[in-house]
């Protein structure tokens, strides 16, 4: 019996200390970010088909991108603070044989702040939805990313895009529709000069197929 009520006691003393964190399907139908100290969940494991490391290849150019999840990330967004699962991810691009870009690195970094990620989950997306995904069936969805560059960081009001995947083939492909959006009006350069328009990235804006690498 003293058993059951020290147990008892430890039980509840742990409750105090740790509240419970209401956990909510963050591809459900309840309204995102609403419930403070909530943790938004990809409770079917619906991020999972994406990670790993993928990568396009041809003729001297190549686009390689690593995935990985970041599970319950503490979101400070304001009025509600909560958790949430990301997909964040980080990438290579090589041109004609020379690297433009390289910033896997990053994935070794744990920042308090997810947008410090070049690549980062937003949302799910409609085959409707822009860019459009004709081969897509009528009920699946794509992941809308957010992406970014370190050199384009500081660019005014930043380079709006939409970077949206889709694996398909037995999940051994992965399709990349990187289109522009607008902004992206001047890149601030008060060392070498004036500020210069900018509105692309050093990847091509444009479709990939990635292969899932071993």
């Amino acid at each position: 019996m003293k058993v059951s009520i020290y147990s008892l006691i430890f039980v509840c003393t742990i409750f105090n200390i740790y509240p419970q964190t209401p956990i909510i399907d963050m591809y459900g139908n309840e309204k995102f970010g609403g419930t403070e100290g909530a943790y938004y969940k990809d409770v079917n494991g619906f991020n999972d088909q994406y990670v790993g490391t993928w990568l396009y290849s041809n003729d001297g150019n190549s686009f390689k991108i690593t995935f990985v999840k970041k599970l319950m990330f503490y979101n400070v967004t304001g009025p509600k603070n909560y958790y949430e699962d990301y997909l964040i991810g980080e990438y290579q691009y090589i041109e004609n044989g020379v690297e433009k870009v390289n910033t896997l690195s990053n994935l070794n970094n744990s920042f308090t702040d997810i947008t410090d990620y070049n690549l980062y989950s937003q949302a799910r997306i409609f085959k409707s939805t822009y860019p459009l995904c004709p081969e897509c069936g009528e009920d699946e969805r794509r992941l809308l990313l957010n992406f970014n560059e370190p050199s384009r960081r500081n660019i005014w009001n930043g380079i709006s895009n939409k970077f949206v995947i889709r694996t398909f083939d037995g999940q051994t492909k992965l399709k990349v529709q990187f289109v522009y959006t607008g902004n992206g009006l001047e890149i601030l350069n008060s060392f070498d000069g004036p500020p210069a328009n900018v509105n692309s990235f050093s990847v091509p804006y444009g479709e990939y197929v990635l292969i899932k690498q071993p």
